[in-house]
């Protein structure tokens, strides 16, 4: 903070120190937040931010592969960002004011059989029709539904994804 406090003075901006914030007779810091992220303590994470953890990318274009299957899905762009483990998960999605709920998918999509299998966020809006390509997107998580799992064929996937989706419904229910 002196540091800071000594360049704020050369360099004109103001520096306010604040005393450390423990939670569970531990120090918050943003490693500490990070890790509980980066391990699905999802609920720890927010309690640590004062808020609910959100992950904001934006819609970018993807392979069209949850369209093909009957579940289009706004694909994020992520790079960068603190993701929790790949699985699926419930969420409300924000885009704009309109805040609407969603099955994720966070993983590799083991059952699609990419070239160069990379890291995708996924998300189908439950009982959404529209275009979303451009904008950004906010996935605020309520629950993990599953891990990540390759299936036998994309039959299979597609009555998990069905599943799901039902669990993701029931889930939103129980708030």
């Amino acid at each position: 903070v002196e540091l800071l406090q000594r360049l704020g003075q050369e360099m004109n901006f103001i520096v306010h120190g604040l005393a450390s914030i423990s939670l569970d007779d531990e120090t918050v810091s943003s490693t500490r937040i990070r890790q509980a992220i980066e391990t699905g303590q999802l609920d720890a994470a927010g309690q640590m931010l004062g808020r609910e953890y959100a992950l904001t990318g934006e819609v970018i274009q993807g392979d069209q592969r949850g369209r093909e299957l009957g579940y289009p899905t706004a694909n994020l762009e992520v790079d960068g960002l603190c993701l929790p483990p790949n699985g699926v998960y419930a969420a409300h999605a924000q885009v704009g004011e309109t805040t609407h709920r969603a099955a994720v998918n966070i993983g590799l999509r083991p059952t699609i059989a990419d070239a160069e299998p990379s890291l995708h966020v996924e998300a189908h809006l439950l009982d959404f029709e529209g275009d979303l390509y451009g904008q950004p997107l906010a996935l605020t998580f309520v629950g993990k539904l599953r891990d990540e799992t390759k299936f036998d064929s994309l039959d299979s996937l597609k009555t998990q994804i069905e599943k799901d989706l039902v669990s993701a419904r029931y889930l939103f229910t129980q708030l």
